[in-house]
């Protein structure tokens, strides 16, 4: 597939376009260079005739790019570029986008680490941070109800760049990640999904269930957490 990953410089972007580029054409966008990718875009998300032409031609984008700072107009700004992503997919006709939402949005303040967390829960945002990830959510379901557009929103949990293996329930395992971004825009049957992005554990603090019935992400990394971590 030809594939178009905004964020590709970033810790998670970084770790997918290696990953994928055995087996997909990946093309990069992001505001600082990508040297390992011979195809890029370099560039503000909220310039909307740059993202444009950066999907043009694409079969699918991963969508990650989020505008750093935690004051609104930060996330406001997030917001338009989402919104660029998903209205370059519509104008050039892409038919699946992958959108990297965070499992904050169901926050421990309001879900205590006793409850296991599950696509039914309304999600809670407790900063303009989160908001901006509920939105690309919301933006992606309309997309997807509107234009017919195929959308997986991720859930992504706890991702280092320097850590590889999942230690805590919360963690995303290098691996994991390219596998589940993988069976996001390449599973068959998909409208609009939500997953949670985080490897399996022996504390089973997010369903994962869903994810494997509904794009087929079965994580092959694990973690163990002892007994006196789990509260």
């Amino acid at each position: 597939m030809r594939v178009l990953i905004t964020g590709a410089a970033g810790t998670v972007g970084s770790v997918l376009a290696e990953g994928f580029k055995e087996r997909h054409d990946v093309r990069g966008f992001d505001t600082q260079d990508m040297p390992d990718l011979d195809d890029a875009f370099v560039g503000d998300i909220c310039d909307a005739e740059l993202m444009t032409a950066a999907s043009e031609g694409m079969d699918a984008i991963i969508h990650l790019v989020n505008v750093p700072g935690g004051e609104f107009d930060h996330s406001l700004q997030s917001m338009v570029g989402t919104y660029n992503v998903f209205e370059a997919a519509k104008q050039n006709s892409i038919k699946r986008v992958a959108y990297a939402s965070r499992a904050g949005v169901l926050p421990q303040s309001f879900y205590p680490r006793t409850i296991q967390r599950t696509m039914e829960m309304l999600p809670k945002p407790d900063s303009y941070y989160t908001i901006s990830k509920v939105f690309g959510e919301s933006i992606g379901y309309m997309y997807s109800a509107r234009f017919d557009m195929e959308v997986v929103a991720v859930r992504i949990g706890n991702f280092k760049r320097d850590r590889d293996l999942p230690e805590h329930p919360h963690h995303l395992s290098h691996g994991d990640c390219i596998h589940l971004f993988e069976q996001a825009i390449t599973h068959p049957g998909v409208k609009f999904e939500v997953v949670f992005g985080v490897s399996d554990s022996d504390w089973p603090l997010y369903d994962l269930d869903h994810g494997r019935k509904v794009i087929g992400y079965y994580p092959r990394d694990r973690s163990q957490v002892p007994p006196e971590e789990r509260s």
